[in-house]
Parts: C-alpha cells; sequence; structure tokens
C-alpha cells in the first residue's frame, strides 16, 4: 500500500532490480512551502550512495499530486531550489551547526515535449551533497503528465550530475517511460 491512499496507488512507478525506493506523503517536511498534496515515490539506482559510481546520486523521484496545480519554469525552480535546501538540511548530522542559507540555485527552462508529457523542462541545479558535505551540480529533467480522469498530476524529476549523454540517463529514462496511471 502507498502512503496517502487507502488502497493500492492509482500509478505504477517501476522499480528496477537492485534500485532503492522511498515514499514520503507530500507536503514534505523539509520543504512545506512547497504547497502540493499527495506522495512522493523515489528511486534510487544502484550506485546512487557510491562516490565512484558513474550512477552516484543519480534518481528519480515523482510527485503524485491532487488535481492540476499551476506548473511552469519558474515554479519548478522555486520548487526545487526549496527542495534541495530542506533536503540537505534535514540530513545534515550536526544540526546545530550554524546552517547555510539559500545555497542552492536551481534553473529550469521548457524544452521540447517528450511522449506521454504535457510539458518538458530541462536544467541544472547547484546545491550542497549531504552526504559529503561538498558542493555539487545536477542536471534535471522535469516530466508533468495530467490525468484529468482521476484528477492528479504527476510531476517526475530525473536528477544525475551525470551528462544526459552518459548511461546513468539510459536507466532514469527506462523508469520514467514506463511510469504508467490506471485512468
Amino acid at each position: 500500500m502507498k502512503a496517502g491512499y487507502g488502497q493500492q496507488a492509482p500509478y505504477t512507478l517501476p522499480l528496477p532490480q537492485n534500485w532503492g525506493t522511498e515514499t514520503i506523503k507530500l507536503p514534505i517536511d523539509f520543504a512545506p512551502k512547497i504547497a502540493l498534496k499527495g506522495v512522493e515515490e523515489l528511486r534510487f539506482t544502484p550506485g546512487w550512495g557510491d562516490s565512484k559510481s558513474g550512477e552516484y546520486w543519480s534518481y528519480i523521484f515523482m510527485w503524485f499530486v491532487d488535481g492540476k496545480p499551476n506548473l511552469n519554469s519558474d515554479t519548478l525552480t522555486s520548487y526545487l531550489t526549496q527542495y534541495f535546501n530542506g533536503l540537505y538540511i534535514s540530513n545534515l548530522k550536526n544540526k546545530t551547526a550554524p546552517l547555510p542559507a539559500n545555497f542552492t540555485k536551481a534553473e529550469v527552462k521548457k524544452v521540447n515535449t517528450l511522449p506521454n508529457d504535457q510539458q518538458t523542462y530541462e536544467g541544472t541545479i547547484a546545491t550542497l551533497d549531504f552526504l559529503t558535505g561538498q558542493p555539487i551540480s545536477f542536471f534535471a529533467r522535469v516530466h508533468i503528465r495530467n490525468f484529468d480522469k482521476i484528477k492528479h498530476t504527476a510531476v517526475l524529476f530525473e536528477i544525475s550530475p551525470q551528462a544526459y549523454s552518459q548511461p546513468a540517463w539510459g536507466s532514469l529514462d527506462a523508469v520514467v517511460g514506463e511510469f504508467r496511471v490506471a485512468e
């Protein structure tokens, strides 16, 4: 059973062998100003936490939210900034040390719409890696998919420090490509 649903979730986000998973209720505790209601599903590549892997920090998170929120470059940029600021701070081991503020710089722009999307965005995120405490930069691809019959929207985020041409993106793209909703 998925968090936020009394029954089985109305979607399927594939979980390839050896990938990690997590489910979080929205709004997210560490980013409460992202005013979306629903559920967040995460899929972590097998090499997500291994700094020597070509999959380091390569993962997907999907927000399956109520209704049809107004999402555009500005709102997505703001949400990603809040998300990664909150993610870093929530994972700090020493929460008594002075906390950094506004260290994440995100920017996404609308690109040619990919199959199954109503909108597609790409961009970059410069933030701090909570695993190392060091700066890290990500490439991001965001897929917006509206499901009017069930009054929900899926926002699928592909995140990786690897360039889009690298193998990690093939794995991320495959999971997003197999995402399904029962309408």
